[in-house]
């Protein structure tokens, strides 16, 4: 898991399990393995930025929200994203994530495996405990 997330065996779907020191770098690392299934990232420069701010009332919700809203921002503003950064997590009544993402405009030569959707199927969030020192996420796509 050097890259922040591995991908886990499904017959039909993209699954991954994401981690990270912090819920913000495992939802960061979560948001790389969207990326890097959408498009060939290490050929982008990340040159075009757009801010998100996604608000829930679990950290689930949170996860599909933001995923889910970078998925959507690439697809209306034709850009493959190549990083996403945190810029602030707020934990109250509900859950806020703001952050920031850098892509290029979209060309096909640069294209992955077009995602349908982020889904709530298999979808997990846990917290670090005595056996998993980490954050992990775990996403299903819909491709």
């Amino acid at each position: 898991m050097g890259n922040g997330y591995e991908l886990l065996e499904h017959k039909a779907d993209v699954l991954f399990e994401a981690s990270g020191a912090s819920f913000e770098r495992a939802l960061e690392n979560a948001a790389q393995a969207l990326f890097d299934t959408t498009a060939k990232t290490a050929k982008l420069k990340g040159e075009r930025k757009i801010e998100i701010t996604q608000t829930a009332a679990t950290l689930e919700e949170l996860v599909v929200f933001t995923l889910g809203a970078l998925l959507s921002e690439g697809d209306a503003n034709e850009v493959f994203f190549k990083r996403f950064a945190v810029k602030e997590f707020k934990e109250n009544k509900e859950f806020v994530v703001r952050g920031e993402a850098w892509g290029d405009a979209e060309r096909p030569e640069l294209g992955g495996t077009v995602v349908k959707a982020v889904t709530f199927h298999e979808l997990r969030v846990a917290r670090p405990d005595a056996k998993n020192k980490e954050w992990r996420v775990r996403v299903l796509l819909d491709v």
